[in-house]
């Protein structure tokens, strides 16, 4: 058997492409307009396990989501949660079950939420102690500070809370997308380097693009104030910037020229910034 493998060359690549949407930005998406008031339709959204896992919690936990042709539209609950009791399954989707476990903080009953063995092995007890510091009852299963969670929940209240930053920004995150519900002020203290700051700030922009503005002091203090509420609209997931980057390499290498098409200079994604290497 031959063991090298040879790559035709290709003197110039030229070519237009759409990217297929960003998973991080769709999930993320998925939570904001659940939480909003109206309806949402989600265009270029990204079909894959995690996007598929967070759609069915959403569904498990009483809200509609909708699938019309390459759409979602999502029909938001106005900052509450539906059910009052759900088991959860997020499979190996880290942001699902992290975003649901603040989101479902929202809600008025109890939720459990589960997923395969790499999942349970996977570090949440952060998160949770974040959560009990704004009067949630948050759980380990296992009391190892790894799922599966029990969230008992009679709404958030609000208040200030510690979170790690060396240990994954999507804690932040998710606390970040639900804080705009709480009966009070929140306040996260960030401990710590931030790890993965571009997706914190892909976080901050898609608040504010639906209508929340977060408080962002030098000393790495974020604060959400109480009734700040999201506001629906048609919002189009902008292709991944990893994967345009391969493109984009493409013609580096061949002297040649590709244009991504949903992928621009206004791009929240840390990626995006490949493009502008020399």
């Amino acid at each position: 058997m031959n063991s090298i493998l040879e790559i035709p060359n290709r003197k110039r690549i030229d070519a237009e492409v759409f990217i297929p949407g960003s998973k991080s930005i769709t999930n993320r998406a998925l939570v904001i307009v659940a939480l909003a008031e109206g309806k949402t339709r989600l265009t270029n959204w990204l079909k894959c396990e995690d996007t598929a896992v967070m759609i069915d919690g959403l569904g498990r936990l009483g809200f509609t989501v909708t699938p019309e042709g390459e759409e979602l539209k999502i029909a938001g609950r106005a900052g509450t949660i539906p059910g009052d009791r759900a088991v959860l399954d997020t499979a190996n989707s880290g942001t699902t079950m992290r975003f649901l476990t603040a989101l479902v903080s929202l809600g008025r009953g109890e939720y459990t939420l589960d997923g395969s063995p790499r999942m349970r092995q996977r570090p949440i007890g952060d998160l949770l102690e974040g959560l009990r510091a704004l009067g949630v009852g948050a759980d380990s299963g296992r009391e190892n500070g790894c799922p599966p969670v029990t969230v008992r929940a009679d709404g958030l209240k609000g208040g200030t809370c510690g979170l790690s930053g060396e240990i994954s920004s999507q804690f932040l995150t998710a606390l970040l997308l639900s804080a705009p519900y709480a009966e009070k002020a929140v306040t996260i203290k960030i401990r710590g380097e931030l790890v993965s700051r571009p997706y914190v700030d892909m976080t901050l922009k898609m608040m504010a693009a639906f209508g929340v503005e977060v408080e962002e002091k030098p000393e790495a203090v974020f604060t959400i104030h109480p009734r700040r509420t999201y506001r629906s609209r048609t919002y189009a997931v902008e292709g991944d910037a990893s994967s345009a980057s391969y493109f984009l390499a493409a013609a580096a290498i061949t002297g040649g020229r590709v244009k991504v098409l949903n992928v621009g200079e206004d791009s929240i994604q840390g990626d995006a910034g490949f493009a502008r290497l020399r």
